[in-house]
């Protein structure tokens, strides 16, 4: 095998920097022109409108994506990027109207407005791309979108479909005004049953506490340990449990062993829980929300009158 010289590399590079600059102009050409562009879809597209970009794989005016929401053509989107690659472009669009998506809260169904994006991916041959023409590469986007330089412009085309976002759904404010009420009513429950675990578990301890001295110590120091931690709000309190915020004890002195230690660790594990069970009954009881008054529901309309039957 001839081994090539450095010299030959050299100019096999340099040859190859006109073909790299002009794939780089081509793909600012295009770029210059889509980036930032308003687009009205000649085919139908296809959305999870869930803030992340789709996919849509389109060849010539075929565009499959697994995408849940399927919007017709007509539909007005801004491109937000454009990347050209060897086998195709890349858009990646934001469509202008939003949707309204419904979600479950407890027993409450309820809606947001979520904002639509796709990824258009546009297969163009290899040929038609080295070709550096950027007529022949834009004439690919043709079965998929028409191109305007403002959003008006595009809604003024015969094109769009005049999508709008859907209502809200009648007498969504009540539906609002009940869930505002249901979870204060269900952090207020949370909290309680909260306080009467703390207020069950620190009667235990209290019961159990003894005078050991390797437990004393011991409970003394997991008070210190849960102390230090600066609980002080009611997201501290929430975020922790009885069961689970007293910190590992640091490493036993190496007279502690077996029943010592044993009564060390237990003495550890009580202090810090009793410490953490009364301060969460001293603040968890000023963490109770007010729970908004529902207005009424409206009285429903009176049924019409039963006509009444001729007399014979």
């Amino acid at each position: 095998m001839k081994r090539i010289s450095g010299a030959m590399v050299g100019i096999v590079a340099l040859a190859a920097l006109p073909t790299l600059a002009t794939a780089g102009k081509l793909e600012d050409s295009l770029e210059a022109r889509w980036r930032g562009a308003w687009v009205l879809t000649v085919t139908d597209i296809y959305s999870d409108c869930a803030g992340t970009y789709t996919t849509n794989n389109a060849n010539a005016d075929l565009v499959r994506s697994r995408g849940h929401i399927r919007f017709h053509k007509g539909e007005l989107a801004q491109v937000k990027a454009f990347d050209l690659e060897h086998s195709g472009m890349e858009l990646s669009l934001t469509l202008s109207e939003p949707m309204l998506v419904s979600y479950q809260d407890g027993p409450f169904t309820l809606y947001k407005e979520a904002r639509c994006q796709a990824s258009l991916n546009v297969e163009v041959p290899r040929d038609v791309i080295k070709s550096k023409d950027p007529g022949q590469v834009e004439a690919a986007l043709q079965p998929l979108l028409i191109r305007f330089t403002t959003d008006e412009a595009a809604m003024n085309s015969r094109a769009w479909n005049h999508r709008e976002r859907e209502p809200y759904p009648e007498d969504y404010d009540l539906t609002l005004a009940k869930h505002a009420a249901w979870k204060a009513e269900q952090t207020n429950t949370a909290i309680q049953a909260r306080i009467d675990e703390a207020s069950v578990e620190t009667a235990r301890i209290t019961e159990r506490v003894n005078g050991n001295t390797d437990y004393l110590r011991g409970f003394s120091a997991g008070i210190e340990a849960v102390r230090s931690m600066g609980l002080d709000s009611c997201e501290d309190f929430l975020d922790h449990s009885m069961g689970n915020v007293v910190p590992k004890p640091p490493q036993l002195p190496a007279a502690l062993l077996g029943p010592a230690a044993a009564q060390y660790q237990q003495g550890f594990q009580d202090g810090g829980r009793l410490v953490f069970g009364l301060e969460s009954m001293r603040h968890l009881s000023g963490c109770m929300v007010e729970v908004p008054q529902v207005p009424e529901e409206p009285a429903p309309a009176p049924a019409p009158p039963m006509p009444r039957a001729p007399r014979r």
